[in-house]
């Protein structure tokens, strides 16, 4: 079954076990799912089913937007309350406008090392596999953004931030690299991810509620913004590979045919645009 849907993900189960549930519903083998969520994490998780899982390269993926918890005070290895505490001392309380500084700070481009406990691969493991070995890995910095970055004190030294961010960005280490700047412990408490781009978790069905009936998204709604729809009506030439001219165009477009799209095309050169993958 070719199918585009937004599953709110509960708390307490993985990506992974979301595919596994849609596979049963939908009868369908061929099923993906674009940015992952940790399993104690909630929200808006895209997935694709049959031929839409040629789309997930092209899929909306940069301004995640974010709403979590972290208590101060306390360390984990997971950063998380989740993991094994590391380390406890007496909190401080900070002012709002220390917090608003904190935020002015870790906003913009950042460089962020991935925690440990995360699915980034090394010499083809995974980085919480050397993490349950008690091992740790070196990591490079990796360049992030972030943006609306905004927190607030709930009281007894616990916060609410909201972040919009780039794909790849750990809330998880932002929490932990934020406190660190206020010389304090800190761990995440909660995570939902509410909106990635234009897709909002208004839009998202309950994992409960999906059955083989539900409604779908259209392609075009999936669609990354850096990619601009352009009808083109020799569809032997696109399916055949062929390289296109076109005038008054960005840099990436998605050829469509009778509003359907065929194919995802980058410009060569001037107005020469090659084909990076069929889409039919």
């Amino acid at each position: 079954m070719d199918k585009i849907i937004l599953i709110n993900k509960p708390k307490g189960c993985t990506s992974f076990d979301v595919v596994r549930q849609c596979k049963r519903i939908f009868h369908e083998k061929k099923i993906g799912h674009s940015g992952t969520l940790d399993p104690e994490a909630s929200g808006l998780l895209l997935v694709v089913m049959g031929k839409y899982t040629k789309y997930l390269p092209f899929c909306v993926k940069d301004h995640k937007q974010y709403l979590a918890t972290f208590k101060t005070g306390i360390m984990t290895d997971t950063l998380d309350i989740f993991g094994t505490i590391l380390e406890e001392r007496e909190a401080h309380i900070f002012t709002e406008d220390e917090l608003n500084e904190a935020c002015i700070r870790f906003s913009g481009e950042i460089e962020q090392v991935p925690p440990m406990y995360s699915a980034i691969k090394v010499n083809g493991k995974k980085l919480y596999e050397y993490a349950r070995e008690g091992k740790e890995i070196d990591r490079k910095a990796r360049k992030v953004y972030v943006n609306d970055l905004k927190i607030t004190s709930l009281g007894n030294h616990e916060y609410k931030m909201k972040a919009t961010v780039s794909s790849g960005t750990y809330i998880r280490s932002l929490i932990a690299d934020i406190c660190d700047s206020l010389n304090e412990l800190g761990v995440m408490t909660s995570l939902e991810r509410i909106a990635i781009e234009h897709l909002s978790l208004a839009q998202a069905i309950p994992l409960e509620e999906v059955n083989e009936n539900t409604i779908g998204l259209s392609a075009k709604d999936i669609i990354t913004k850096e990619y601009a729809f352009v009808e083109y009506n020799d569809v032997k030439r696109i399916k055949n590979g062929m390289p296109i001219e076109l005038e008054g165009y960005g840099d990436k477009v998605m050829l469509m045919h009778k509003d359907e799209i065929i194919a995802a095309y980058h410009r060569k050169e001037k107005n020469i645009y090659t084909c990076i993958r069929g889409l039919w």
